[in-house]
Order: structure tokens, then C-alpha cells, then sequence
């Protein structure tokens, strides 16, 4: 029956479902609730489109299956509540997606209302649901059709919501960084908010793909047109010190942080000690430094230790200082007590065993460098750091070179592990 549903009328449907029932009009009336001379009508095809609702009282009085019956009542329905009302039921119902799309296409469809209004309607209605692989579905639903009858203010919305989302997913960080840049081409069609949210957002991506020049030019992009002192400014302003410290601009780093110091609201305690700490490193200041790192640590909240702990190992490994790298690894148990959700943040757990297979290296820790360098670039694999990744592989393969190690079938059953898991993830 399931191959012929398309030709079926909803007389047609209801009347063999009856038949198979066993089922008199008046039977099914008592059951579904349904008078007994609509259920005729329907059936001889007197009424070629019931109302929504007393298809759905045949259907459960008569078990026929919701995407059976639903199929089929799209191709006549027109009316845009009861269409948008449909969409929510499947979506709630845990419809096969292939239905979702249909029923919202035919929404948009809808020659009762404008289609500006329609698409509004549906974006609004998508920004409500739950199910994020539904809303990528709808929006890029949208985006196809504004393309198609030239709504531009929707694509770039539309584009935004995309992005909002896919983002998280950190296995992709290069590409869905590459096809949010793409919002930038309509970027004036948006809000202020959501442009400022836009930059800001592609900003701190930048920055998580160690892209520190794309990630000022966004940046300062915020901090150009937010003309009041919001905490998303004052984030910007953050990732400006930070991001001119790692190009190696210190003067405009410390431009920055003087900035930023002015913001009780924002996160300034942590962030700017640590700064002030690794600026002082480059400006020679190498006592002072270390001492303020080790402040940082005294005063900073468990979620920055990870990033002190770094800049701090950092700081002592550029200095030969392995006692004191060994005596900063008491604090691995604050760090693991963490969890971490951002790509920054778990950058920052990768950057840490990369640092511990650099010390391990130092004072010849054989094995202990080797895993460390190699949970490191599983780490970085799995937030889509492919220079970082095999950065790690390279200092994993010198430091058998050079301690003339053969790796053995353990080891070599580990790599093939991590690359299998790599690739499990792209």
C-alpha cells in the first residue's frame, strides 16, 4: 500500500483502512468522534479536503501511521497556521526529517501570506525548536529559498543561525570558520547586535585556529563599532591583547591591556595578571615575571589555571628551569578537576601535554615525553588543529630519532589508533 500513497485520495485512504478494520461508518463515527455523513462525504470524495483535525480523529480511530496520512495532506493544505502548526506536531513526533522539509516547504509555498512574511514566520518558529540538526536543516532551508526569490535580509540571517550553530562542533573548526566568514558578505543586512555578535564570534574562532591577524581584523571590528562599554567589547578588547601578544606586537598588547584594566565588569583580574606577567618575560623582566605568575596561580580561579600553568612551564622551559616545570606539576589535579567546553580551552589542555612532552624530553623521560606527545595531538585533532597535530607527531617521531629508539608494536599499534580515531572525526 505504501507505494501507491501518492495516489491515493483521502477518501481512498480512509475507506480501505476501514474496509481492513472491518469497521461500518457508523462503527468509526462511535469511535473516532466523526458524524457519520462527514466520514461518507470524505469517503465518496464529496470533501476533498477535511479540516486537519477530523483527519487526525479518523487516523488514530483508525491506526493509520502519522507520516501515511500527514503525506497526504500537505499536497491540498495552503492555509499557513495550520501548515506551520503541522510542522511543529512532526517535529514533535520525531518525524523523519525528509517530512519536516516537506511540510515547511510547503509553508513557504503558501500564496496566502507574502513570501517575506512566510519566511519571517518559519525563521522565527525555527529559532524556538530544540533539535539543533533540525534548525541547520530550516535554516539552510531558508537560505536556499530567500536565495531563490531574493530575500536578502534572511539569507544573512539565516547565515548567522547556521553559523551559531555549527561552530560547536569542534571537529570542523576550519571549515565552518571558512563558510562563516561567508556571513560577511551580507553582514550589513544584520542588526547591530547580531553583527557585533558576528565579528565577535568569528573573532574567538580566528584566535582558536591560532590565526591571530584575522582574528584582530575581526576583532577590532567590535571594539570600531560598539560604541558602549559591553561585556562583548570588553571580551574583544581581551582577545586584542592577547592575540597582538602571540604576533609578537607587545606595544599594542600593552596598549590593550591598559584597556582592558578599565572594566571592573569584565574577567580583568586573571587575565590581566597573566599578561602583565608574559609581557614582562619579553621586556627581560624575568624575576618580576615569575613572581607573577606565581600570583596568578595563588589568586586565580580553577577554570585560568590551565592557562597560567602553560605560560608558566613555557616561561621556565625558555629558561632551563626543569626543577621548577616539575614543582608547577603538582597542579595537574586542579586542572583535571576541570571540565573544559570551549575550543580555547581545549586547545589549552592540548598545548599542556605538548609542554609536559617538551620537559619529559628534557630530563629524559623516554615514554612519558612519547605519550605526552601523542595525547597531545590527539587533542589537537580533535578540535580540527592540523598544524598544531602534526607539530606533536613531528616531536614524537624526532624524539625516537634521537634517542635512537625503535618504536615497538605497542607504540606503533597507538599511532594507528590515533590517526583511525582522526579520521573518524574529519
Amino acid at each position: 500500500m505504501n507505494g501507491c500513497i501518492t495516489l491515493l485520495t483521502f477518501g481512498d485512504l480512509i475507506q480501505q483502512y476501514r474496509l481492513i478494520a472491518r469497521l461500518t461508518l457508523t462503527q468509526l463515527s462511535n469511535l473516532s468522534g466523526v458524524s457519520k455523513g462527514t466520514i461518507s462525504k470524505i469517503e465518496n470524495g464529496e470533501v476533498k479536503k477535511p479540516e486537519f483535525q477530523t483527519i487526525k480523529m479518523l487516523a488514530s480511530a483508525l491506526g493509520i501511521p502519522y507520516n501515511e496520512y500527514i503525506g497526504l495532506y500537505i499536497e491540498v493544505e495552503r492555509r499557513p497556521d495550520t501548515l506551520l502548526m503541522m510542522l511543529e506536531e512532526a517535529i514533535s513526533r520525531f518525524s523523519p526529517i525528509s517530512l519536516v522539509i516537506d511540510i515547511a516547504s510547503k509553508f513557504l509555498e503558501s500564496d496566502r501570506e507574502d513570501s517575506y512574511d512566510v519566511v519571517e514566520r518559519l525563521y522565527h518558529a525555527t529559532a524556538s525548536m530544540q533539535d539543533t540538526s533540525i534548525k541547520l536543516t530550516l535554516y539552510q532551508l531558508i537560505i536556499d529559498y530567500c536565495r531563490e526569490h531574493g530575500i536578502m535580509p534572511f539569507i544573512a540571517k539565516g547565515l548567522y543561525q547556521k553559523y551559531c550553530i555549527e561552530r560547536n562542533d569542534f571537529s570542523k573548526l576550519n571549515a565552518t570558520f571558512q563558510s562563516g566568514t561567508y556571513i560577511l558578505n551580507y553582514i550589513n543586512l544584520l542588526s547591530l547586535e547580531e553583527r557585533l555578535d558576528t565579528y565577535y564570534k568569528l573573532g574567538v574562532h580566528a584566535y582558536s585556529l591560532c590565526m591571530f591577524q584575522e582574528s584582530i581584523k575581526l576583532c577590532s571590528m567590535v571594539v570600531n563599532h560598539d560604541h558602549t562599554d559591553s561585556k562583548l567589547k570588553i571580551k574583544a578588547i581581551g582577545i586584542l591583547q592577547d592575540a597582538h601578544y602571540y604576533i609578537g606586537d607587545y606595544d599594542t598588547s600593552q596598549k590593550y591591556l591598559s584597556q582592558y584594566k578599565k572594566y571592573p565588569q569584565s574577567i580583568v583580574p586573571d587575565n590581566v595578571r597573566l599578561l602583565t606577567a608574559m609581557l614582562n618575560v619579553k621586556k627581560g623582566n624575568q624575576e618580576l615575571a615569575a613572581a607573577q605568575f606565581q600570583e596568578c596561580l595563588d589568586k586565580c580561579n580553577d577554570d585560568f589555571v590551565i592557562h597560567v600553568i602553560n605560560e608558566f612551564i613555557s616561561f621556565y622551559l625558555e629558561t632551563e628551569n626543569v626543577l621548577g616545570v616539575k614543582q608547577l606539576l603538582i597542579y595537574e589535579d586542579r586542572i583535571n578537576a576541570v571540565t573544559y567546553h570551549t575550543p580555547l580551552e581545549s586547545a589549552e589542555l592540548a598545548r599542556l601535554y605538548k609542554l609536559k612532552g617538551s620537559y619529559y624530553s628534557e630530563v629524559n623521560e623516554f615514554n612519558l615525553a612519547a605519550n605526552n606527545y601523542m595525547e597531545s595531538a590527539y587533542r589537537y585533532a580533535q578540535i580540527d588543529d592540523m598544524k598544531n597535530e602534526r607539530n606533536c607527531m613531528r616531536l614524537l617521531f624526532k624524539l625516537y630519532r634521537e634517542n635512537k629508539q625503535m618504536m615497538n608494536s605497542s607504540t606503533i599499534e597507538k599511532i594507528e589508533n590515533f590517526y583511525a580515531l582522526c579520521n573518524e572525526n574529519k
